[in-house]
């Protein structure tokens, strides 16, 4: 996903406007390279939110990087595979 400053999404919206309700692109925008908001298209029917690349953009879970890692290999009851 390519990241618009919001100064040059300014000169291009009709443009990303069309990139996103036409070829269901996720469109970001922001400053200094990190972005701010996402455009995405509203589902519809038959259609689902890229619900994976609003994650992976977003901040909801940066909490996990500073967690321990609860479990090990020696926590299994019983092997798989």
């Amino acid at each position: 996903m390519k990241i618009y400053s919001i100064t040059d999404a300014r000169k291009i919206l009709g443009e990303l406007i069309n990139q996103v309700k036409y070829q269901k692109s996720v469109i970001a925008l922001g400053r200094n390279g990190k972005a701010d908001v996402l455009i995405i298209a509203l589902p519809g029917d038959e259609e689902h939110l890229p619900i994976k690349e609003i994650n992976a953009q977003s901040a909801s879970f940066d909490f996990l990087a500073e967690e321990p890692d609860l479990y090990s290999v020696d926590d299994l009851k019983k092997r798989y595979g």
